[in-house]
């Protein structure tokens, strides 16, 4: 993922959201999780399976989520609509073309491999439709 740097953009409507990162990858969980906390949102994990996602989100309610689809040992589509049953605006990040979920869902897609800026807008619209 790229430097968030240079943007440009004013992202104060980002500041203190929570937000949710499932993402199994450390490398790319670390990235997200730094890109989103200098954009001023509040990571809740990073976490790298749904157990630990469900843990998490009840301990810490998300307003937002972005969850890897395809985790190492499991599929996160039930999570994904889970967190949509608890209110949580749920961005997919995935690789695949079409991902395996209820479109019904998902207030985003982030398709794998990402820039900062496409996290970026795609975090400005999702948190838009929380208002």
């Amino acid at each position: 993922m790229a430097s968030l740097g240079g943007s440009g953009s004013d992202v104060s409507d980002l500041n203190a959201v929570s937000v949710l990162v499932v993402e199994d990858n450390w490398h790319v969980a670390n990235a997200m999780k730094v890109a989103l906390e200098q954009l001023g949102m509040r990571v809740v994990g990073p976490a790298a399976t749904t157990a630990e996602a469900k843990r998490l989100a009840v301990a810490e309610p998300p307003k937002v989520a972005i969850v890897d689809i395809n985790l190492k040992r499991e599929t996160a589509s039930s999570l994904v609509d889970e967190l949509h049953a608890q209110g949580v605006r749920v961005v997919v990040a995935s690789s695949y073309a079409v991902p395996p979920v209820s479109m019904e869902s998902v207030a985003a897609f982030l398709h794998k491999p990402f820039s900062g800026q496409e996290l970026i807008i795609t975090m400005r619209r999702v948190v838009r439709l929380l208002h």
